[in-house]
């Protein structure tokens, strides 16, 4: 192949080298910049409001306008407060209780869909429906589910045999109201946790499923020794999950509870009296320490499972 005058000229004159702020920009700098607005919308949107709420518990605060800086009042107010203890601890609870009803039982949901039927498609549809009804409106549904004259709960209980339920008033007693609000709850929240579930149930199938088989694994072998440990980074992503929303419930507390809370007080947890703090109180300072205490909280606890999930690595 012979090369034109031209062509040997281009290839004996010397490559120009882009300046060093040109590499720099195409390495480094240019994703950055292209993020910038993002990071900018981002900071703004989420925080902002965090170090509002911060500010605000170190003040004096009514209608989010801040008055007389009094240090630490807020907090040591608050844990001196029985109400704020008696809530911290029953919020605990009550997210234990939702976290592991929510995990189990969206697990096995997940292993009757991982079945991979024809009916599959349609049942999980069908179980994505609670997840994608507005959390006020479940929680009107199931404060008639549990009318203590009309409901369906007391009905079926004394079908089966249960006679003690018959006209049994759920929300004279906090234990009761709030066996019946973490059922709403768990029930609102199982959908989502089980498709995740399902998704990486099906991501385990392959060789290694396979060849355990061919070695005489059983189900639950296949399940507790291959499969769940497989599963371990998407499990903990979804017990954070699981454990921030269970700490965040309010539409449910606040709809089937009354007033708000009750009775007496045996109700409370952490956001719905955070909210009663703040518009009817009106102590808009203490409301935002209850805050940072619960933002605080959720952030060790996630920290806990992120440790959790790198030991077992």
């Amino acid at each position: 192949m012979t090369l034109t005058a031209q062509e040997k000229r281009e290839a004996s004159a010397p490559q120009r080298a882009r300046p060093p702020r040109f590499r720099r920009l195409n390495g480094y700098g240019l994703p950055s910049l292209l993020l910038a607005p993002l990071l900018a919308v981002v900071v703004g949107v989420v925080g902002y409001p965090i170090v509002r709420t911060v500010w605000l518990s170190f003040h004096e605060g009514e209608y989010l306008i801040s008055g007389p800086f009094n240090g630490l009042d807020n907090y040591t107010a608050l844990f001196a407060d029985p109400y704020f203890v008696a809530a911290l601890i029953r919020t605990t609870l009550f997210a234990v209780v939702c976290v592991c009803c929510t995990l189990l039982i969206s697990l096995a949901v997940a292993l009757v869909l991982d079945v991979g039927t024809w009916l599959t498609r349609i049942v999980t549809v069908i179980v994505l429906l609670p997840w994608a009804m507005p959390r006020v409106a479940s929680g009107i549904v199931w404060k008639w589910i549990f009318n203590d004259q009309y409901g369906i709960a007391n009905w079926l209980l004394v079908s089966l045999g249960f006679d003690q339920f018959q006209g049994y008033a759920w929300f004279n007693s906090g234990f009761s109201s709030l066996v019946a609000i973490t059922i709403a709850v768990v029930w609102h929240s199982v959908p989502f946790i089980a498709i995740s579930m399902l998704a990486g149930l099906r991501a385990t199938r392959g060789e290694v499923l396979e060849a355990a088989r061919v070695d005489g694994a059983n189900f639950m072998q296949l399940l507790l020794r291959i499969r769940l440990p497989m599963m371990k980074p998407l499990l903990t992503i979804l017990g954070v999950m699981s454990t921030i929303f269970a700490y965040q419930s309010f539409d449910h507390f606040l709809v089937m509870t009354t007033p708000p809370g009750g009775p007496s007080h045996s109700t409370e947890v952490l956001s719905l009296l955070t909210w009663l703090q703040a518009f009817t109180v009106l102590d808009q300072g203490a409301a935002a320490a209850m805050a940072v205490v619960t933002f605080v909280l959720l952030a060790g606890i996630t920290a806990v499972y992120v440790r959790l999930s790198k030991e077992d690595k």
